[in-house]
């Protein structure tokens, strides 16, 4: 072999390994990324509770589906549990403590939170007046849960 095919064989190893590299990243790395909570689309409600601060940022309500993104500040998450719960008129609508809710943890501080469970069966109205309650549970049973409670008006989208 001479000194033209090493560098040939030289070329195409260092070509499959990028290739393979970015089909990796693009496959599975993009899949291992996490989730980032999307720009607000209500106008930002901030409460200050016990030392920290509880925002609700989006809110969204779809034909099957509420969704609400909050951020969560100043409690950690190996001494609190985070939980949502979303009303309309007083009835509760979804839970994150219920088999039909979803939540989703962004990051350290970042949540979202998919209500499905009884949209489909309530027949609510194209627009809503939504409150949302955030609550932020201590794993010690002895100490009192923190509550947030948001209010926000939403019109169905049309998907």
């Amino acid at each position: 072999m001479d000194k033209k095919e090493k560098k040939f064989i030289i070329a195409m190893i260092v070509l499959a390994v990028v290739v393979l590299g970015a089909i990796w990243y693009l496959k599975v790395g993009y899949l291992l990324k996490k989730p980032e909570m999307p720009e607000a689309n209500v106008a930002i409600q901030t409460q200050m509770v016990d030392g920290g601060a509880i925002s609700l940022r989006n809110a969204d309500y779809t034909e099957n589906q509420i969704k609400v993104g909050y951020e969560v500040k100043g409690f950690s998450l190996e001494e609190y549990t985070i939980a949502c719960e979303l009303y309309h008129d007083g009835h509760l609508i979804s839970t994150s403590g219920s088999t039909g809710g979803g939540l989703i943890e962004l990051d350290e501080n970042h949540y979202y939170f998919i209500g499905y469970e009884n949209i489909t069966q309530m027949n609510l109205p194209e627009s809503i007046h939504l409150n949302v309650e955030i609550k932020v549970i201590p794993n010690d049973f002895r100490q009192k849960s923190i509550t947030s409670s948001f209010d926000v008006s939403l019109d169905k989208d049309v998907q």
